[in-house]
Parts: C-alpha cells; sequence; structure tokens
C-alpha cells in the first residue's frame, strides 16, 4: 500500500484502527518504527509494534475513533502531527470518549510516506477548581 501524503497514511491508520484491520496497520509502519501506548512501554521495531496492535485488535470490539490534528509540521521527507484522538469503546452514540494525545511522525520513503513513530498518552486532567484558579478572567 502506498500513500502520496502524510495526511492520506494519518488517515490510513485511523481508518485502519478503527476497523481493527492488521494488514492495512501493517503496510503502514516504517521497518525502524517506535510506538508508545498509552501507559505502555517503548516497543522497537516494526514487528514488536506490530504485535502490539494484533494484541489490542484481538480484545476489542471495533471502536469508533475522531481524530483532530492540532499542530502539523511538514518537510520534504519528514511529518510531526500532534493530534487529538477521540475513542469510543464502540460504535455506540452513547458512549463517552477516551480523551488521547498523540505524537504522529511519518516519513517519506521510496515515493510513499510511512508512519515511523506514534507516542499517545492520556492527558493531564485538572480539577475543576484548578481551572477556575488558572483563569484570570
Amino acid at each position: 500500500m502506498s500513500f502520496e501524503t502524510a495526511d492520506a497514511a494519518e488517515t490510513a491508520f485511523y481508518a485502519a484502527f478503527e476497523s481493527l484491520d492488521l494488514t492495512t496497520m501493517d503496510s503502514l509502519w516504517a521497518p525502524s518504527a517506535i510506538c508508545v501506548h498509552p501507559g505502555g512501554p517503548l516497543l522497537g521495531g516494526h514487528d514488536a509494534v506490530q504485535q502490539s496492535w494484533a494484541e489490542i485488535f484481538a480484545s476489542a470490539d471495533p471502536p469508533r475513533i475522531e481524530f483532530e490534528v492540532l499542530h502539523r509540521t511538514v518537510s520534504a521527507e519528514l511529518a510531526v502531527h500532534v493530534v487529538e484522538e477521540r475513542i469510543y469503546a464502540n460504535r455506540s452514540t452513547s458512549s463517552k470518549p477516551a480523551p488521547v494525545l498523540a505524537t504522529n511522525t511519518y516519513v517519506r520513503r521510496d515515493g510513499t510516506w510511512q508512519m515511523v513513530a506514534h507516542h499517545a498518552s492520556l492527558p493531564l486532567l485538572r480539577s475543576a477548581a484548578r481551572r477556575e484558579a488558572a483563569q484570570l478572567h
């Protein structure tokens, strides 16, 4: 599978995640890829990353995923996207999303874009009192 832009690779990544499509997920990752799932260790190399997705997909119902790119830096060979993910445990419209912040890094190699790093973490949640105290006006 070939991706003409980093955005196309990212769209395919989230579509594969949402449909639990291990074949497409496999095609996205560079050989030297690294991945950190929320609360998980650093995984290095395509095989370790792919094994982690296989384990996640084996025990999951297809989720609903919304994502928004918060920041994007792109050069001819490298793209870094900071993304807010909203992951719903299932396709139900009544489920609440789990917010996740992720940094997705892509490299262009041999005319296609591949994911070389995905680092996802749960955002820090501040208490309502702290949020109110932080507001100046």
